[in-house]
């Protein structure tokens, strides 16, 4: 009879954060890697005067977009998006992108351009390159972008510095990116439309990631830890709050919810805090620091430029929560972005 502990564990149970661990135990101790498997890209020292960030992101028809939602540019820019906003939460440049993609052979050519089009622009806009990359033939139009910078050696921004009793304060609004989708998959495309729809499409199909605000604010010397926000605020700040050995608190009432999500949340079933808390893939930063310092990093041009609001604060502990105005835990069924889940 086979025994319990030759049971076979699913990806689903053991979840995408489980199977990371895992993949950070297979990796090579190398003092070349300054910072390995567990952040928002590796940072590699090469020798030179900078560290070089490398991070990959993938994007998958079906599972991440359907080609209905956005248009084929739309698509290679919010893909590319990813990537670049990783690097940004390391406090790093982006000087080069490659990307793998992968079209049906009988999909059309011009679409396929396009998309690629949209890579290259959005890589133009945050200063980078796209430098190569590969094509295969896939049965669902995949997109896995890899994308390289540079930060100074003292510069970096990573998840893991965090200290007790700080606060925890993110770039720009939320929300934007999930209430989109909820409505895209709500509504006919006839449906969407107002000023409220366009704003929050607007922030869907065209993320900013903020490069300049992250180098900036790492630059300062004042940020103690950060992360992009990609799986979800409460998530992503568990991240923090696990890197550092801390717990991390949101305060729900404080977070900035994006222009038009509640003014939209009137005609789709979905929920404007609720898609700032957990929604994901805004692409904004979320940083620690001292209380002391919060003034001077917002007043930064680059961070000023794109805001910068508190959101909550780290204690000893573990895990993350968010709270509402009366300091009760909000329920929330979903936490965040999780590809096994």
């Amino acid at each position: 009879m086979e025994g319990a502990s030759d049971r076979i564990m699913l990806l689903r149970e053991l979840g995408e954060f489980g199977l990371i661990e895992r993949i950070a135990a297979l990796a090579a101790d190398d003092p070349r890697v300054v910072v390995g498997v567990g952040d928002d890209a590796a940072l590699l020292d090469l020798g030179g005067p900078q560290l070089v960030a490398v991070t990959t992101d993938a994007m998958l028809q079906d599972r991440h977009f359907q080609l209905d939602w956005l248009s084929p540019e739309e698509i290679g820019r919010r893909a590319v998006a990813g990537s670049l906003s990783d690097i940004a939460a390391m406090g790093a440049t982006p000087v080069g992108v490659f990307c793998t993609a992968g079209f049906p052979a009988d999909g059309s050519a011009e679409t396929a351009e396009a998309m690629l089009r949209g890579v290259a622009l959005g890589a133009e806009a945050a200063g980078a390159v796209l430098a190569g990359g590969d094509l295969i033939a896939s049965e669902r139009v995949l997109l896995d972008l890899t994308a390289i910078g540079l930060v100074q050696h003292g510069q970096q921004l990573t998840r893991d510095g965090a200290r007790p009793g700080q606060l925890l304060a993110v770039t720009g609004a939320l929300g934007a990116p999930a209430m989109a989708v909820a409505a895209l998959l709500a509504s006919s495309h006839a449906q969407l439309h107002g000023d409220a729809w366009e704003a929050v499409r607007e922030r869907f199909a065209r993320p900013q990631p903020r490069i300049r605000a992250g180098r900036a604010m790492a630059a300062s010397g004042l940020v103690a830890a950060a992360i992009d926000i990609s799986d979800g605020l409460v998530q992503d700040a568990g991240h923090i709050a696990r890197r550092s050995g801390l717990r991390a608190v949101i305060e729900g009432g404080r977070v900035p919810v994006a222009e038009g999500c509640v003014e939209l949340a009137a005609t789709v079933d979905a929920d404007p805090a609720r898609a700032a808390l957990a929604g994901g893939e805004d692409f904004e930063l979320l940083v620690s620091l001292d209380e002391a310092d919060f003034t001077r990093v917002a007043k930064l041009p680059a961070v000023a430029e794109v805001g910068l609001t508190v959101v909550g604060y780290l204690e000893d502990g573990e895990g993350a929560i968010a709270v509402d105005d009366a300091g009760d835990e909000i329920d929330l069924p979903r936490g965040g972005w999780n590809h096994y889940a």
